[in-house]
């Protein structure tokens, strides 16, 4: 968000006398399709105290860089209801469905999105905050699994740690750390080729990795001058 926009949100607020915010809840988390499959589920509950309308948005996850999501919008999966209100406590389920042919040798990923939309407009001096919640879909195939290669690169005076997943299936790093048990930076999830590099202070020749559901495990690092 830019300084002007972080000014303006931040005013509104001070203006405003009162503020309130939509509150939903969705599971699972993340979803995962393994084909042949072609549909999953998930719940949403209104948790607020007021009627709540969510809209379901689908994207391809292209990659994940810095922290940020690249999204493109797809029809390669739909969500079924695509819009819904639920009164407070009431819950929906959406069924997310795979159109055409996945690929059989590499995952595909994707972000569902819902977003919660304005039913009416505010009271005066009232300031409403919309929900948004997204959610990782993956379809996978039979036997993908995530890849790690990890390098050490010299630029000028700096060095870097590249984290490469060279499998056909995502990896979600969960930790990473040195040898002598200092953090690296390094969570988050790597795509089926995927690239991500950190600032390390000095060259390793090994990085101990965390990965979902998976105990921690020891990396060799290649270096590059």
């Amino acid at each position: 968000m830019t300084a002007h926009r972080i000014v303006a949100f931040m005013a509104a607020f001070l203006i405003a006398s009162e503020a309130f915010a939509g509150s939903f809840t969705v599971a699972p988390i993340r979803l995962e399709l393994k084909q042949p499959r072609r549909a999953v589920s998930m719940e949403v509950q209104n948790t607020g105290d007021r009627p709540a309308q969510i809209q379901v948005e689908r994207y391809r996850w292209i990659a994940d860089r810095d922290g940020e999501d690249q999204l493109e919008p797809t029809e390669e999966v739909i969500a079924t209801p695509p819009i819904f209100t639920l009164a407070p406590g009431q819950k929906q389920i959406v069924r997310v469905i795979a159109f055409g042919a996945p690929d059989p040798a590499k995952e595909a990923a994707y972000r569902v999105i819902l977003q919660e939309t304005a039913l009416d407009d505010p009271p005066p001096n009232v300031v409403r905050a919309l929900l948004r919640i997204s959610i990782p879909f993956f379809i996978t195939p039979a036997g993908a699994r995530p890849s790690l290669a990890l390098t050490s690169i010299r630029e000028g005076d700096a060095w870097w740690l590249s984290l490469e997943n060279a499998g056909n299936a995502h990896a979600q790093i969960t930790g990473a750390r040195t040898a002598g048990g200092d953090p690296i930076k390094a969570n988050g999830y790597l795509l089926p080729g995927e690239r991500r590099r950190v600032r390390i202070p000095a060259p390793l020749d090994e990085v101990l990795v965390t990965l979902r559901d998976q105990p921690e495990q020891a990396f060799q690092v290649r270096a590059v001058q």
